[in-house]
């Protein structure tokens, strides 16, 4: 199996105003043998949500022709044979977007969920939170705005 090509999709919405900005960024990771993976770049919130697309670009370009099976050579790819390599917000949340569509990629071929590949089921059921914090900038679950105070 090998990479073709990889879609750079900045989903547009109407939910962004002057304040509060949501602009997500997804990759589709397409195959020779008609597997695509997605992945979400991770910045979809605020000033700097536009960076991981020219990033998630050219981080495309290294990947044509691989093996999307060859996750651990992938992400050292990225890694190892870019200068920002090192890190950072924006490089970071581009080369995990790519990252997780290869995981969705390999799910799909070996006909798995993602959680048996990593590993296997650990419980039944979990305890969820939702949270709001990030869209009026209070604190969820305090009923005020400001810092979230030990508890």
């Amino acid at each position: 199996m090998k990479i073709t090509s990889i879609d750079i999709i900045d989903v547009a919405n109407d939910f962004s105003s002057a304040i509060s900005k949501w602009r997500p960024t997804v990759v589709r990771v397409n195959t020779d043998e008609g597997i695509s993976g997605f992945g979400e770049v991770g910045l979809a919130y605020g000033v700097g949500a536009s960076g991981g697309i020219g990033v998630a670009k050219d981080l495309s370009a290294l990947l044509i022709g691989m093996n999307p099976m060859d996750t651990e050579a992938i992400w050292e790819k990225m890694l190892r044979k870019t200068f920002w390599g090192q890190g950072g917000g924006i490089f970071s949340a581009a080369m995990s977007g790519l990252d997780i569509a290869m995981w969705d990629i390999k799910g799909k071929a070996l006909n798995v969920p993602l959680y048996v590949l990593l590993g296997g089921k650990s419980r039944d059921s979990i305890r969820a939170y939702a949270s709001q914090l990030q869209y009026q900038g209070g604190c969820a679950g305090h009923g005020r705005t400001g810092q979230l105070e030990p508890t």
